[in-house]
């Protein structure tokens, strides 16, 4: 039963000082005057008998039981929101937010050239952080509200983590223009190449070299970079070859003087899921920034691919 003297208006300035990072910045997201906001935590203080947040520099830094309780707390109080605006339609210029995503470069490329733009002409109060996360700390990044979307390649995850397939995200090679393999495509030729591999630091296996362990044959690579672009500058310019993800390499074609083409063998597709976890169920910002990238999906990556 929850305690007759808890104000839950405390619950909310918990959640503002924990997103702000400070008491002053908490105080003007809730117009409130900073005493206001520290007498609110010293209630809460007093109720959990923790100091909730310490102070180091300008930034106040979540205690190790504020960390743990805080998804509980954020989850319990975009639900109560959520009931009063039930009551009427979603208006996504009422909020103001950062949105942050998990994105590698290859799908920043894809996504936030419409999505910046149209975030900069409909809704300028919704602002967009992105980083890239490894598979083993997705999960966590999540739960902790570090980030809110995450779009990546199909991972194992909880019960806790909920997933959509957006593409299935198919391969192509991609050479200088002119190049010979052009005139005669076949999987010899591919082999008898030279190869950059883009490899990240997490990455799993390789499927594209799968496929070809399955006709008994290996690639050999003159160059491994972490980057789609730099290693697309790179064969642009020699007869190495390049094998990427299609979407992306359509971008790159727009911008660099090189052929994108079937491969001569076959790839399994990868799948891109969009991942967010389960107490943003209840935010309608994120149900609405989810809808708005699957829109953006649709109009950005071929129809072949696309799942939705």
């Amino acid at each position: 039963m929850l305690h007759s003297k808890i104000d839950l208006n405390l619950f909310l300035v918990l959640v503002t000082v924990y997103q702000e990072g400070s008491i002053t910045g908490a105080g003007k997201r809730l117009h409130l005057s900073q005493p206001a906001v520290s007498h609110a935590l010293s209630r809460l203080r007093e109720k959990f008998q923790d100091p909730l947040f310490i102070r180091h520099g300008r930034k106040m830094i979540p205690t190790e039981l504020c960390q743990t309780i805080m998804p509980r707390v954020r989850s319990s109080v975009a639900e109560l929101e959520s009931t009063l605006r039930s009551i009427g339609e979603f208006d996504v210029h009422q909020y103001q937010r950062e949105m942050k995503f998990g994105f590698r470069d290859i799908l920043e490329s894809i996504f936030f050239p419409e999505l910046a733009m149209d975030l900069l002409t409909h809704t300028p109060n919704i602002t967009v952080n992105s980083r890239q996360v490894s598979h083993v700390d997705m999960e966590a990044a999540l739960e902790n509200q570090e980030l809110d979307i995450v779009i990546d390649v199909l991972s194992p995850t909880s019960e806790n983590i909920q997933h959509t397939l957006i593409c299935n995200e198919h391969f192509s090679l991609i050479c200088r223009q002119k190049h010979p393999i052009l005139t005669n495509m076949s999987l010899a030729n591919y082999i008898a190449a030279d190869h950059a591999l883009v490899r990240f630091k997490d990455s799993a296996v390789n499927t594209v070299d799968m496929a070809l362990a399955q006709h008994g044959v290996a690639r050999k690579f003159a160059l491994t970079c972490e980057h789609y672009f730099a290693a697309t500058s790179v064969i642009s310019r020699c007869d190495m070859l390049l094998t990427m993800p299609n979407a992306y390499a359509r971008l790159l074609k727009q911008k660099m003087p090189v052929e994108v083409v079937p491969l001569p063998f076959d790839v399994p597709v990868l799948p891109v899921h969009m991942y967010w976890h389960k107490q943003a169920v209840h935010d309608p910002l994120n149900s609405w920034m989810r809808t708005k990238l699957l829109d953006i999906a649709k109009r950005v990556i071929p129809a072949s691919q696309l799942t939705i």
